[in-house]
């Protein structure tokens, strides 16, 4: 069910780093770290503290995972804008999509907790507190109860139109994911049409915009040049 879990900050010169990672790789806490923490920055218009904070759900289709990220702010004199953006990602089966989807208010409760234990002498020197580590491990305690539980929640249904072929179908997801900043949500082939892309959402469903192909880690760190800052 879950993978892992990384903590990252966006550093002013270089861009999102991980600074803290369990179950996962350097490599892919790195790939996880630039791509959530771009993906959402590159939605957000609005840089004050609150803007500052926000959940998404992205997919890492070659990595066959999904994430639930939370970003927020840590104060910091030093930083420009005093704040630091950070983010705390979890990571899991893409095969537990739809468990993530229903469980997402769930997961963005725990995910806040965390963010709350995190401070900025943490960030600054690398060492957290094992109560991260336990956190993560109760989080998966919970969605297995969770899971164990039979529970009616409400679907909501969105027309989605193919950006190569303009072919139209309403599909369903969970409406208790609603209230997330950003769901990069993946349409496979033969769901829609015989295309695969990426839908993007915002915290009522509305529909962002579309992509028909995954954007790679060193897209990624080329649209850093080109996204606003939440320091300026």
């Amino acid at each position: 069910m879950l993978t892992g879990m990384c903590v990252g900050v966006l550093d002013e010169k270089v861009g999102p780093i991980p600074i803290y990672n369990l179950h996962l790789t350097e490599e892919l806490s790195k790939k996880l770290t630039m791509k959530v923490m771009l993906g959402v920055m590159s939605f957000s218009a609005e840089t004050d503290e609150d803007n500052l904070r926000g959940e998404s759900i992205i997919p890492f289709l070659k990595e066959k995972i999904i994430t639930l990220a939370y970003l927020f702010p840590i104060k910091d004199s030093k930083a420009r804008g005093g704040f630091r953006q950070c983010s705390i990602i979890i990571a899991f089966d893409i095969k537990n999509r739809s468990m993530v989807y229903e469980n997402a208010t769930l997961i963005a409760r725990s995910l806040k907790s965390m963010s709350e234990s995190i401070e900025l002498k943490h960030i600054q020197t690398g060492k957290f507190p094992l109560s991260l580590s336990e956190q993560y491990d109760n989080i998966r305690t919970t969605l297995y109860n969770e899971k164990t539980q039979i529970i009616t929640k409400g679907k909501s249904h969105l027309e989605i139109v193919c950006p190569i072929c303009s072919k139209k179908k309403e599909i369903e997801i969970p409406s208790i994911a609603q209230g997330l900043k950003i769901i990069e949500h993946q349409i496979f082939e033969h769901e829609i049409c015989d295309h695969s892309f990426t839908v993007y959402l915002d915290s009522k469903f509305n529909i962002l915009g579309y992509k028909d192909q995954e954007i790679e880690v060193t897209d990624m760190k080329n649209m850093f040049s080109k996204l606003k800052s939440p320091y300026n």
